[in-house]
């Protein structure tokens, strides 16, 4: 059973479940200490030492150790960070929405979706501004989880995980379509782009995602409270006097951004969105809506920067592509997550 303490001060409370807390300071220390191997790893090994000198003394940040941490590593690192982050509270999100433990924005064509009205925007107009990446992924994702929705009737039973499965085989076929189309030398972009990859980081592509991502979040930490009574059904919800539709519209919305904002920057990064809420459920049995979010969120973070760094250190000086490790992850998690719903097919 899990025991609360209420912090007084001021006038103001704070109820807070120190074993939960603990927990989530242990993955952001977790979190912390990857982030130290993803910075000194490289085909150049950078002591810890140099790597504080180059971050904290400005005079030293003009050498070349310098700028292989803040403009290379440090900067795919940051983007790493903040796109598993938002993968992982996306899935937290439609998981809770759907109350469906198989709902990820990836596997019902959200990633498909963005990831095409990405490209097409991309060799339609080749001068497209860093900035409006997210506008175009977010108008393709949000059409195809439109249609995943008309399509299954249903969030809360597998088929309509089914549904957006086939519906994201459908528009992977229209990827390969337009990749075929393609002469070599941007085709060969396209698929290194799809196969979720984090070579081409900047500042500001990490500047964009992380103002998605923090506006997100205060979004999810003013209805957390609506979606904890969400969760006791809708009649109770209801009862309450909560906004369902708005709530639920909200909810989803956030999801897809979040997932098609990250896609236009990093390519088709898959399973993040799976396996983090179930590892913040696992961390956190029984926490509430903000809890599991922000676990998810941490845990994704933990995902993508560690599948990077092995990604781009294992084989060095060759890299994998960063969605390659994790689907080597994801795709049995998800073999064993549909035989523990096997009773519900």
């Amino acid at each position: 059973m899990t025991s609360y303490r209420t912090i007084r001060a001021s006038g103001f409370s704070l109820v807070i479940a120190p074993k939960r807390l603990a927990l989530l300071l242990a993955l952001t220390l977790l979190l912390f200490l990857v982030a130290l191997w993803s910075i000194s790893s490289g085909t150049k090994h950078i002591p810890l030492g140099e790597i504080f000198t180059a971050l904290f003394t400005p005079d030293a940040q003009s050498s070349a150790d310098a700028n292989v941490v803040v403009d290379f590593r440090l900067s795919r690192l940051t983007l790493a960070l903040v796109s598993g982050a938002m993968l992982g509270v996306a899935g937290a999100i439609m998981q809770s929405l759907t109350r469906n433990g198989l709902a990820d924005p990836s596997l019902l064509g959200v990633r498909e979706g963005a990831a095409l009205s990405v490209l097409v925007c991309l060799f339609l107009v080749p001068s497209l501004p860093t900035a409006l990446r997210p506008v175009a992924g977010v108008i393709g994702g949000l059409t195809s989880a439109v249609i995943v929705f008309a399509l299954s009737g249903v969030t809360s039973r597998l088929r309509f995980v089914l549904t957006g499965i086939g519906f994201s085989w459908f528009l992977s076929a229209l990827l390969l379509i337009l990749m075929a189309s393609l002469d070599i030398r941007s085709l060969q972009s396209a698929m290194i782009w799809m196969a979720g990859n984090l070579q081409g980081a900047s500042w500001d592509a990490v500047s964009v995602l992380a103002v998605i991502l923090v506006a997100a979040l205060v979004l999810i930490w003013v209805t957390a409270r609506a979606a904890d009574a969400q969760a006791l059904g809708d009649s109770a919800a209801a009862a309450l006097g909560i906004n369902l539709r708005f709530l639920s519209s909200l909810h989803f919305s956030l999801a897809v951004i979040l997932t098609a904002s990250c896609v236009s920057y990093t390519g088709s990064i898959g399973f993040v969105g799976l396996i983090g809420p179930h590892i913040g459920r696992f961390l956190m049995p029984g926490g509430s809506f903000l809890g599991i979010t922000v676990g998810a969120g941490l845990t994704g973070a933990l995902l993508v920067s560690t599948a990077d760094t092995i990604a781009r250190t294992a084989f060095s000086p060759l890299e994998l592509p960063t969605g390659l490790v994790l689907s080597a992850v994801g795709a049995p998690t998800l073999l064993l997550l549909l035989w523990l719903h096997r009773h519900r097919l």
